[in-house]
């Protein structure tokens, strides 16, 4: 288990930001805690920071897209650990984010305590998702939108398909211009994803995966 202690706190609203680094700096032992206020700033701070364990990052920040920051963070930094903070509690809003790389969604609503549960399952790299969000659209195995294409983000897919192809980790560092410890944190989070932990499993559900799209 990583523990979480550096996190980027994403938020336009100054009284949000307070609210969550109170809890933070209650629940976390001596956190390093950075505050932005726009898509820009997340961006400049990821670029210029070291390790970042966590970011808390609202749904809609100022400057860009946050689905395209969500992207753009996992394909760069697959082992910082994303919580959506939202004051949208529609389930279609969580799945949208977990889908594209999120690691955990959380109503606004909700008490600023769940955050540190939040933060507690994600140390366990476990997926956080609010029981307030939380519905059968996560759930139904049978759902047309439940193909790995939706559950596992565009590089997370594509890494799933060259070792579907028997490709090792380090040739998938050469076919992609990764770092071979970072097509490792994927395989790893490909793996979680999936709920699967060998190389055979992974095979099988590509395959199983691709020949019901083929069908």
């Amino acid at each position: 288990m990583k523990k979480i202690t550096k996190i980027i706190l994403a938020d336009d609203h100054d009284v949000v930001k307070h609210g969550v680094e109170a809890i933070l700096r209650q629940t976390i032992s001596g956190p390093e805690i950075i505050k932005v206020s726009s898509v820009n700033e997340l961006r400049n701070q990821m670029l210029c920071q070291k390790d970042i364990h966590l970011i808390i990052l609202d749904i809609k920040m100022p400057g860009g897209n946050t689905v395209e920051s969500v992207k753009d963070i996992k394909a760069n930094y697959p082992e910082t650990k994303i919580l959506m903070y939202s004051a949208y509690e529609e389930p279609q809003y969580a799945v949208n984010f977990i889908r594209n790389g999120a690691d955990g969604y959380l109503g606004k609503s909700q008490p600023l305590q769940k955050i540190a549960l939040a933060i507690k399952v994600l140390e366990n790299d476990k997926r956080f998702i609010d029981e307030n969000v939380e519905d059968e659209e996560f759930n139904n195995k049978g759902s047309n939108d439940l193909s790995l294409s939706n559950i596992l983000s565009h590089r997370e897919f594509q890494i799933l398909a060259f070792l579907a192809e028997g490709k090792t980790n380090i040739e998938i560092s050469g076919e992609l211009n990764l770092q071979k410890s970072t097509v490792s944190t994927y395989k790893k989070r490909i793996m979680q994803k999936l709920n699967i932990n060998n190389n055979i499993g992974l095979v099988d559900a590509y395959r199983t995966d691709y020949n019901n799209f083929a069908d």
